[in-house]
């Protein structure tokens, strides 16, 4: 029996990234069929070019200068780097799990799940099971379906990774991660791939007492001719390093046709420091080019503001000095300073569009 480290136990707040299928050859034996079930890593990930954050704080809306490093851009890159950590965690584990040939690899017929949410297959594969290697006295297995879509005749995937006691029966399998993949092949417009990873922080914890985090997380992915976007969304998840209490969240990021970097998100700081000490609620965009180049805007509401809601606009160049930065309160401009001129595009950036619900509802199988 091979083991298999304990890395999976790392998931939340993480995702699946294993070596990305490569070609289309059906080449059941060897595994390569069902690789296409997981997104690439590229998809994924969110380019940081190498560039950092120097902190997860941000200054006072009234003290940002123009020439200092740029605050919203090291608050979206902390954020940035913090999935892809974990993230990158998990491709390293998966990676391990399928450079091997699958221990069972066979073309048949079959059914999974009941109902609407019944997935009908013609070929499978299972790796494992793989013992861990810590002395937890778990082993965990790895399945991939193929079958196809009705209404087109395309490939489709299914895939689950679960654990149990060692040596337990196969009622005792406990699923933690799932999730579902359709590869277009470039015959769907601009879409060519698009699918979703779901890993159960609480089905870990009953496998493993030791396990720190809850919840559950989803990631609904779509991979474009020219684009890639990403809705990674956390239900019941810490909400703090503390520990103490739970919260929803939901990121959205991405690649742009423009070749922007894109992330959205939701988070909190003082940074209306003058009326008091309670956080305000912002919800930032940012976008960056490969160079470093970049622009933030943030919505802040809640806190010191009352029923007031401020507008920040940031711009900064390849040294990630600030080159311009507005600040707008009800839209009224009260702040600006350095050249509107030095920001990579005029207007806000968005994130690609995407429809988390239908993708979670179209890959949340019952298997």
């Amino acid at each position: 029996m091979k083991k298999f480290g304990t890395m999976l136990m790392t998931l939340c707040f993480s995702t699946l990234l294993p070596m990305a299928g490569c070609g289309l050859e059906d080449d059941i034996s060897s595994g390569k069929a069902f690789l296409e079930a997981f997104p690439a890593e590229d998809t994924l990930i969110i380019e940081t070019n190498g560039l950092d954050s120097q902190s997860s704080g941000i200054k006072a809306m009234s003290q940002a200068l123009v020439g200092e490093r740029a605050d919203l851009h090291d608050l979206s890159f902390y954020v940035a780097h913090q999935i892809n950590h974990q993230a990158q965690q998990i491709f390293r584990t998966v990676w391990f799990i399928t450079r091997f040939a699958p221990t069972v690899a066979v073309e048949e017929d079959g059914i999974l799940g009941e109902g609407k949410d019944a997935f009908a297959y013609n070929a499978r594969a299972a790796w494992g099971p793989f013992r861990d290697d810590e002395g937890k006295n778990l082993e965990f297995i790895l399945q991939v379906w193929r079958g196809l879509d009705p209404t087109d005749g395309r490939r489709v995937f299914a895939f689950f990774a679960a654990g149990r006691p060692l040596g337990g029966g196969e009622g005792d399998w406990v699923p933690f991660l799932y999730g579902g993949a359709k590869p277009f092949d470039g015959q769907a417009g601009e879409i060519l791939r698009h699918g979703l990873v779901e890993v159960d922080c609480d089905a870990l914890r009953q496998l493993d007492p030791n396990e720190d985090n809850v919840g559950q997380v989803t990631y609904a992915y779509i991979r474009g001719a020219d684009y890639r976007v990403v809705a990674a969304v956390g239900e019941g998840i810490w909400a703090d390093q503390n520990q103490d209490k739970v919260t929803d969240t939901t990121y959205f990021y991405g690649h742009t046709r423009e070749d922007y970097t894109v992330l959205e998100f939701d988070t909190q700081a003082d940074i209306e420091t003058s009326q008091g000490p309670a956080p305000e609620s912002l919800h930032i965009v940012t976008g960056w080019l490969k160079n470093g180049t970049g622009r933030s805007d943030a919505q802040v509401e809640g806190g010191d503001l009352g029923t007031a809601s401020a507008q920040l606009t940031e711009c900064w160049g390849i040294d990630l000095q600030q080159t311009y930065f507005h600040l707008r309160l009800d839209e009224v401009s009260q702040i600006e300073d350095g050249n509107a001129q030095s920001c990579m595009v005029a207007d806000p950036i968005e994130v690609p569009a995407i429809d988390y619900q239908a993708l979670r509802d179209l890959f949340d199988l019952d298997i």
